[in-house]
C-alpha cells in the first residue's frame, strides 16, 4: 500500500489532484486505513499512471471515464475497443500537432539566438567609443 504523499511524489502531483481524482470517479477503490487515510494499491498506481497520462496528451475526465467503462473487463467488446482506438487516435494526432508547432519555435528560437550572438559578436569586436569629457 501507497500513502497519498508517495503517490503525490511519484507523480509529481498535488493531494487535490488525487482528490479531484477520486471524486470524479476516476479512482473508485481507494482503501482507507482505521485512520481515514488513504492507501493506494498498486492498481491504484497503475490507474493513476493512465489517467495522468491521458490528461497530459488532452484528453478530457469524461472521456477517460469512457475509456475506463470502454475497457471494463466485463464489457469488453470490438466496438469499445475501437471507440478507444478512434480516441487514442485522436489524442495522437493532436499531439504530433503539438509537436510540430513546438519544432517550428525551436527554428524560431535558434534563429534567434543565432542572431543576438551574431550581433553581440559584432559589438564586442567593434573599435570601442569612449565619451569625451570636457
Amino acid at each position: 500500500m501507497h500513502t497519498i504523499r508517495d503517490v503525490a511524489t511519484h507523480f509529481n502531483i498535488t493531494y487535490d489532484a488525487l482528490r479531484f481524482y477520486e471524486k470524479k470517479g476516476l479512482l473508485n477503490s481507494i482503501h482507507r486505513n482505521a485512520n481515514g487515510q488513504r492507501e493506494y494499491s498498486d492498481q491504484d498506481l497503475d490507474d493513476l499512471d493512465k489517467i495522468i497520462h491521458l490528461r497530459q496528451l488532452g484528453a478530457t475526465i469524461e472521456e477517460i471515464k469512457h475509456m475506463s467503462a470502454l475497457l471494463d473487463p466485463d464489457n469488453r467488446t470490438v466496438n469499445a475497443y475501437d471507440e478507444g482506438i478512434t480516441l487514442l487516435n485522436r489524442l495522437k494526432r493532436e499531439t504530433d500537432e503539438k509537436i510540430k508547432q513546438l519544432q517550428q519555435q525551436q527554428v524560431y528560437l535558434d534563429h534567434k539566438v543565432a542572431r543576438f550572438k551574431k550581433e553581440r559578436d559584432q559589438l564586442e569586436s567593434a573599435p570601442q567609443v569612449h565619451a569625451s569629457t570636457n
